[in-house]
């Protein structure tokens, strides 16, 4: 595995394709192992973690591969407590944690294992995302219940819940200083909570529409996926003023990615395509198509 490929999994090409850094050229696709992914996660070894949704009939059974680094075939599959698993997340302590929105939980398991370690269930409610901060503490977004429930490190109940300005949430994420971010699908807005605190500091709502991905970068700029109006809106985290928007290239999209050199890729689902940026926004250093079939998220090896 090199650092800086981009994974992508397709949920109609039931694989995760590979690509070198940049998105160019295509390495190979991982297939065995892999059934409806949508979600992708990496550990700080470099292995791949894929989060198979599986049908909701029970043909196909949700589970989570873990792949080696460079790997195609999986070194373990996880079925137990697996059901939907809508995001993945790996804690400081390398325990893996899964969001299942199947079953409203989530569920943990040690490093290398299979089998369930812990399950959450309180204060769960159709997990979308997870996010950790410095501290360790695990933040849910809990779609059905427009709430983001917070747990100190290896506990299975709330420390806090966060309710105010969150409606419907679907990603997370924490600037260099701590501060979250929260982005409300329905309610078109980002809320900012200030680390550790019970209510909300800041809402960003200029250009928000529908958003599903959330990035803050070190330069202190948040980056946020808005499917309703096709673009992607970028922010000062200091003033939260609009620095750009990124809309060349993008229609329908679903997901997006950093890399530690600043490329930004982005997931389109109308037609199936990547595009790679740059520092120029305004055009794209290439779109991606061949191979691609309804992209649902990308992972960066470390």
């Amino acid at each position: 595995m090199a650092a800086g490929n981009v994974y992508v999994a397709n949920w109609y090409g039931n694989d995760v394709r590979v690509y070198a850094a940049g998105g160019k050229p295509a390495l190979r696709d991982i297939t065995n192992g892999v059934a409806f992914p949508n979600s992708l996660a990496f550990d700080k070894s470099g292995s791949l973690y894929v989060g198979n949704f599986g049908k909701p009939s029970g043909s196909i059974t949700s589970s989570v591969s873990v792949y080696r680094p460079g790997n195609s075939q999986p070194e373990r599959v996880i079925t137990d407590g697996i059901r939907g698993p809508y995001a993945l997340a790996i804690a400081p302590s390398g325990k893996l944690y899964v969001a299942n929105y199947g079953a409203a939980t989530v569920t943990v398991y040690a490093r290398g294992a299979t089998q369930v370690l812990q399950t959450i269930i309180k204060g769960i409610k159709g997990p979308e995302a997870l996010a950790f901060d410095t501290g360790g503490n695990l933040y849910v977004a809990n779609w059905n219940a427009s709430s983001v429930t917070v747990y100190a490190p290896g506990k299975g109940s709330p420390l806090r819940t966060l309710k105010t300005g969150i409606a419907t949430p679907d990603a997370l994420a924490f600037d260099a200083a701590g501060n979250l971010y929260i982005a409300n699908h329905h309610s078109n807005a980002v809320t900012i909570y200030a680390k550790g605190q019970k209510k909300p500091s800041a809402q960003i709502k200029t250009g928000v529409r529908e958003p599903l991905s959330l990035i803050s970068t070190s330069a202190k700029q948040l980056y946020v996926l808005n499917y309703q109006n096709n673009t992607v809106s970028v922010y000062d985290e200091t003033t939260l003023k609009p620095l750009g928007v990124i809309s060349k290239g993008i229609a329908c999209p679903t997901t997006m990615a950093m890399s530690s050199a600043g490329l930004l890729y982005v997931a389109n689902a109308c037609p199936s395509t990547m595009v790679v940026y740059g520092s120029s926004w305004s055009t794209p250093l290439r779109t991606i198509g061949n191979g691609l079939d309804g992209p649902v998220a990308i992972g960066i090896a470390p």
